[in-house]
């Protein structure tokens, strides 16, 4: 009898939760990642980028930037998908930012960033989310 009732009481619970799992998942979707590549040097330089997601990590694109010049580039998964991090090189930089703060959103959104070969304050390649935005 006292198995019967934990049985019960266990299904109680699980049937509560039920109806708050849907809480926990986002209605919205990621429909593209902007990156601005910005190379700052006076020679031209090869960035490398790959998004990666739940479901495992995009094809790496790669893009020639000429010396001084900004390059913004749209990476645009091609599935419902929840981003975990983008990752990039340059010459002998390798970095990944990770993607916080997304789960929750209700509606579609863009993620934009920024991918130095040379951050102006210290002269070194770096990458930083700039923001989550709205398509």
């Amino acid at each position: 009898m006292q198995r019967r009732q934990v049985l019960l009481g266990a299904t109680a619970v699980v049937s509560g939760f039920t109806g708050c799992i849907g809480s926990f998942t986002s209605a919205g979707s990621l429909r593209e990642v902007n990156v601005e590549l910005r190379n700052a040097d006076d020679r031209a330089r090869t960035f490398h980028l790959t998004l990666e997601t739940e479901a495992g990590v995009l094809d790496w694109e790669s893009h020639h930037i000429d010396a001084d010049v900004d390059k913004r580039v749209t990476m645009t998964p091609n599935e419902e998908v929840s981003p975990v991090a983008l990752h990039g090189a340059v010459e002998d930089f390798a970095g990944s930012v990770d993607i916080l703060g997304v789960d929750d959103l209700d509606e579609d959104y863009c993620l934009r960033f920024h991918f130095w070969s040379a951050h102006p304050s210290d002269e070194r390649p770096q990458m930083g989310q700039v923001a989550d935005i709205e398509c």
